[in-house]
């Protein structure tokens, strides 16, 4: 599966993290209370994960992708995509 996004603005393509991460509850389709995590964001600071769970999003063509295992962390100023995860999930990714 290919994944194309034109100059995404509410979700950021990241190579540094781990996981994917999502600071908007509503965004979720489904969400599951975690107990205790932590994830070390792009500052390199440290956010608690209140939840995991799935979020689709909707590529400028239409397009739904359903990122799976996002994590919840509302205190993180951006929604993360992270590459890796992608890649290894069979996803190509294109950026124009």
């Amino acid at each position: 599966m290919k994944i194309t996004l034109l100059k995404c603005k509410s979700w950021i393509f990241d190579s540094s993290s781990t996981v994917h991460v999502c600071s908007q509850k509503e965004l979720f389709n489904s969400l599951v209370a975690k107990e205790k995590g932590i994830v070390k964001i792009v500052d390199s600071s440290v956010c608690e994960i209140i939840g995991t769970g799935t979020v689709k999003v909707t590529e400028r063509d239409g397009i739904v992708c359903a990122l799976e295992a996002v994590c919840y962390v509302p205190k993180e100023r951006y929604n993360l995509i992270h590459i890796r995860v992608l890649d290894k999930e069979g996803y190509r990714i294109q950026v124009q």
